[in-house]
């Protein structure tokens, strides 16, 4: 270094050390403009408003950097669409408004900071993966007007306490709320025909459950690991037990299959140590291991 350079490296040295200069400023900017036929602004505090008609998708980019984003709120959109706000971790608010009556598939996945939201009346489609993976989200209101739960739509939400779903679906999907293992209420409508694969798997806070009485089927591994069921009351019509659908329900102790059953899959029972017998119809088709070789099945 030469002895001209001193003087120039010992200003940098003093303007690394000092402090910057209080300026009341917000920590951003806020920000606005225009993206595929909607307005947007974000506020200093990180609120983004999204004004338009339309579906707000993953098609309007990001121009306001999705991690400055804290809440949001739509105007006039008529749906949230495909991976819109996918992956948004600071995200913790959305209101939505009324015109809204689709949520579309990891529309909100991977919002780990979400907790609120509220859903409105007219609202008829929340399609897969909707709100997987947002593990603050600890309860949600399910409009009466929603007919159909995608699957995945709820999967792996950890905090999530109680669920009510409304009386116009028909069919709950494949790991619709699988691994919610706070989830310890769950009100099913008397609607539900299908109960999917994994539906409720890993929730293992779930202690009491009862079927709809339109059940027809109960997917694979639909309850697996439910460890806080105790007894379980099959309605009469449901006509399909899936494979491993209570496996590893180490507490259940009480299960009533109906006449109506048609097939037991596969170690639908397996590893449930507590049942200790269990009344099956004789026409039931079920293989030798569908329960523990120590469970008591009698055929009537």
């Amino acid at each position: 270094m030469s002895r001209d350079d001193a003087p120039q490296l010992k200003l940098f040295q003093r303007m690394r050390k000092a402090k910057p200069a209080a300026s009341g400023r917000a920590p951003q900017a806020a920000q606005s403009g225009q993206a595929e036929g909607f307005s947007w602004a974000l506020d200093a505090g990180g609120a983004l408003t999204l004004s338009g008609a339309g579906v707000v998708d993953s098609l309007l980019g990001t121009p306001w950097g999705a991690e400055k984003v804290t809440s949001v709120i739509l105007k006039g959109a008529s749906g949230v669409g495909l991976l819109a706000f996918c992956g948004y971790s600071n995200l913790k608010r959305v209101q939505l408004p009324a015109t809204v009556v689709s949520i579309g598939g990891c529309a909100f996945q991977d919002c780990a900071s979400l907790a609120e939201i509220q859903i409105p009346d007219g609202v008829k489609f929340i399609g897969a993966s909707a709100f997987q993976g947002c593990k603050s989200l600890s309860s949600v209101a399910l409009p009466g007007s929603v007919t159909e739960i995608g699957g995945w739509a709820f999967r792996d939400c950890a905090s999530l306490a109680e669920i009510r779903i409304p009386g116009g679906v028909t069919e709950i999907g494949d790991f619709a709320f699988a691994f919610c293992k706070r989830l310890s209420s769950a009100a099913i409508p008397d609607s539900v025909e299908r109960i999917g694969g994994s539906a409720f798997a890993f929730c293992e806070s779930l202690t009491a459950f009862r079927f709809p009485a339109a059940l027809r089927s109960i997917g694979d591994f639909a309850f697996q690991f439910c460890g806080g069921l105790t007894e379980i009351r099959i309605p009469e019509g449901a006509a399909d037990i899936g494979e491993f659908a209570f496996q590893f329900c180490a507490n259940l102790s009480s299960v009533v299959i109906p006449d109506s059953a048609e097939r037991i899959g596969d170690w639908a029972f397996m590893n449930c140590p507590n049942l200790k017998s269990v009344s099956v119809p004789a026409k039931t088709v079920m293989s030798a291991n569908a329960f523990d070789p120590h469970t008591a099945v009698t055929r009537r």
